[in-house]
């Protein structure tokens, strides 16, 4: 009872309004499920700006802008901040979720436990008219490059089949 005392008032230490870090965050996605924003951005012409991803958790391939919650942090917050990291630059939301999915990865196997739990909220949102993708000195396949697609490509990460409802909704599917 002592050790864990110990631990839950080291714990009750831990400010999480910024992030947590890499470590705590770990550990505590593997206790609880994980509140997450995703960013629907399309064009005009109806194109999704979608950002590559490479990481131990979801694998390689295309993914939504997203974030998790932080601790008093709202969600109207949490969709700039991530545009802003993800993006460069704040974005125009709908006021309202187009879809909440329950995201269970690894659900019969025990051994899935980081990361493998997400309350997925997704906001379709548009960039400002003088936006332009600025990749920097990002080359494709590299993390963080974004590019525009006419439908959802074929190495969209599994995560956002959770969101295939949604695709097909908005036209999305090749």
């Amino acid at each position: 009872m002592k050790d864990n005392q110990n631990i839950l008032e080291q714990f009750m230490e831990i400010d999480g309004r910024e992030g947590l870090e890499e470590e705590i965050f770990i550990a505590v996605s593997t206790i609880i499920p994980i509140v997450n924003v995703d960013l629907l951005i399309l064009d005009s012409q109806n194109h999704i700006l979608l950002s590559w991803r490479d990481d131990v958790y979801f694998g390689k391939g295309w993914h939504l802008p997203g974030g998790c919650i932080r601790y008093k942090e709202t969600m109207a917050q949490r969709i700039q901040k991530t545009a802003m990291n993800e993006i460069g630059t704040r974005v125009i939301a709908a006021s309202e979720p187009i879809a909440v999915k329950d995201v269970i990865m690894g659900r019969d196997n025990a051994k899935v436990r980081e990361r493998a739990h997400h309350l997925a909220i997704l906001y379709k949102c548009r960039l400002p008219d003088q936006f332009v993708i600025d990749n920097d000195k990002k080359s494709k396949g590299t993390p963080g490059y974004l590019q525009w697609f006419e439908a959802i490509p074929e190495d969209i990460l599994p995560i956002h089949e959770v969101y295939q409802d949604v695709f097909k909704r908005y036209g999305l599917m090749p």
